[in-house]
């Protein structure tokens, strides 16, 4: 569907978008990029959907040439972009109709696509509602009808499940899982693990500007080797001679922290040995790894604090 070769993108202003990046993705699969604000996500999707102009190595969008891709070309992809247009004065329907129109679709065949995905993303009540009165995540929300209604091959979402409420991410998961199998292609930009790991058939990393990794999420949760977080907060105390085989074990001021490559099975004996030194337990609160931890170890920067490097105690 689409094809990056040594990509690279750099701003009028001399900023760094994106460099040799070389990315794949056909029919069917899910590819979703992941990285800290300025990392150069936005601006890959931005090439992949003609929003930019590539700059040097090469782009090709179903075997066309980035440069040279006619609007016919563009009509087979549905773009959502991290800020939301519309036409204000407009109604949501009426802006929905008017990005049909733009991808050729008949107003029969646009109304029935519209109907059902007002429905799925919450919006029938205020589909005769002017734009102006819509919240931030109810046009996030249209962004995704007017995206999806023409049945694109190619979707390229930039934080599409941003604002938006429970029901309509899990509605946007579930079309995008329906669309895969009918062998659309979807490249996403979020950094949202629990998204990314339920959508993505594939995760990459970028980081300034650059790949740093990319895999299945499996394959990338296993350079973590399994280890999961317990933490453990205390009243009365907390003490400083806790230790168990195989555990790493800190101890801060009102918790104890462990790092087991066990999962949850050294729970019981973790807590038992807390208790015999005669500490209270108000609190204990497991999380296994995620892609964001993933990123953490392999560039040292926080994925969710904007790619700050994370400081060490």
């Amino acid at each position: 569907m689409f094809e990056a070769r040594q990509l690279g993108y750099t701003y009028p202003s001399g900023r760094l978008g994106v460099r040799n990046v070389s990315l794949e993705a056909g029919a069917g699969e899910r590819v979703v990029v992941m990285g800290p604000n300025g990392s150069g996500k936005s601006t890959l999707l931005r090439l992949v959907s003609t929003a930019i102009p590539s700059g040097p190595g090469a782009l090709l969008l179903f075997g066309e040439s980035h440069r040279t891709v006619p609007r016919r070309t563009r009509r087979r992809l549905g773009v959502v972009q991290d800020v939301p247009v519309h036409v204000d004065a407009l109604t949501g329907l009426e802006n929905a109709r008017l990005f049909g129109e733009l991808y050729g679709l008949s107003p029969s065949k646009a109304d029935t696509a519209f109907a059902t995905l007002f429905t799925s993303f919450g919006l029938e009540q205020v589909r005769d509602v002017p734009v102006a009165e819509y919240s931030y995540g109810m046009r996030r929300k249209l962004l995704l009808v007017e995206a999806l209604a023409h049945e694109p091959e190619l979707l390229v979402l930039d934080e599409p499940a941003l604002a938006l409420d429970p029901p309509s991410q899990a509605a946007l998961v579930n079309i995008l899982e329906e669309r895969s199998r009918t062998g659309a292609c979807t490249l996403v930009a979020t950094n949202e693990p629990a998204l990314a790991q339920r959508l993505a058939t594939r995760v990459v990393f970028l980081c300034d500007g650059e790949i740093v990794a990319q895999g299945t999420t499996a394959e990338l949760l296993d350079k973590l080797h399994g280890t999961t977080r317990i933490e453990i907060r205390l009243r009365g105390g907390v003490p400083a001679d806790v230790a168990l085989d195989g555990v790493e074990i800190t101890v801060l001021p009102d918790r104890i922290v462990a790092e087991s490559h066990s999962g949850v099975d050294v729970l019981p004996r973790l807590t038992e040995a807390i208790l015999d030194t005669g500490s209270q337990i108000t609190s204990v609160e497991v999380r296994e790894p995620d892609l964001a931890d993933v990123f953490t170890q392999l560039t040292g920067l926080d994925m969710k604090d904007g790619g700050e490097r994370r400081m060490e105690a």
